[in-house]
């Protein structure tokens, strides 16, 4: 059966003018994550990334830790959504409901419980379709119809044994594992807000779609023994 190994990318550079730059944790954390599959005997049959600065870099030091380093595939589906369109969005509501952190907004881009708080709620408005006035937002159906027509060309596209590794974000990574353990969508953006920098999910295609066999993996980093390897942002 296909077996689909979906990789986080390291920490961006969040705050800084190109978040989607990998922070130097992030360079490190794919690089670890990149030797540790190679090390265990992995390989990948094909390696695929969204063309995300960040998506591809991470793809590119994972794809390093290999001697028969597969060729890199890009496939924009598999990018994460647009935060700043779902941010202009909905920012709006959010600080009208909530005086407090809109009279923190300056801070939203450094601080980042300030940008987690914000980031929630926004996200509920996002999933629940609330009317805004920003036609470049994707909606979270779209977002979600994305990821999972591509999960399903997958199973198509490649022989049944296939390993296929994916390096993309937490959004869509979130859909993945949604959809082959069949949690709501609301589950699926909890899960989202969960998956580590550089963390390794597994799936396996069976009959009836994706089964989950392994998900937010980080043993490459706490291996390393360095705490400030294990971020989420």
């Amino acid at each position: 059966m296909t077996q689909l190994v979906l990789i986080r990318h390291g920490q961006a550079s969040f705050g800084t003018a190109n978040y989607d730059r990998l922070s130097e944790i992030g360079e490190r954390q794919a690089r670890l994550v990149g030797r540790h599959l190679a090390a265990s005997g992995q390989r990948f049959d094909v390696l695929i990334a969204g063309t995300m600065q960040r998506q591809q870099r991470t793809a590119e030091l994972v794809n390093k830790a290999f001697d028969d380093a597969p060729t890199i595939h890009t496939e924009a589906a598999f990018n994460e959504y647009d935060a700043d369109a779902i941010f202009a969005a909905y920012t709006p509501r959010v600080f009208a409901d909530n005086p407090e952190l809109g009279a923190a907004r300056n801070q939203l881009k450094t601080d980042r419980r300030l940008f987690q708080k914000v980031f929630e709620q926004v996200t509920w408005h996002w999933l629940a379709g609330t009317p805004h006035e920003h036609d470049s937002c994707e909606s979270w159906l779209d977002f979600k119809a994305r990821v999972q027509t591509a999960l399903e060309k997958l199973r198509g596209e490649y022989p049944k044994d296939a390993r296929i590794g994916l390096c993309s974000s937490g959004g869509p990574i979130a859909i993945s594992i949604a959809t082959a353990t069949g949690a709501p969508d609301a589950k699926a953006i909890e899960i989202n807000w969960s998956v580590y920098n550089a963390a390794v999910a597994e799936l396996r295609s069976t009959r009836d779609g994706w089964r989950m066999l392994a998900f937010n993996d980080i043993a490459a980093l706490r291996a390393a023994g360095d705490d400030s390897l294990v971020t989420f942002r």
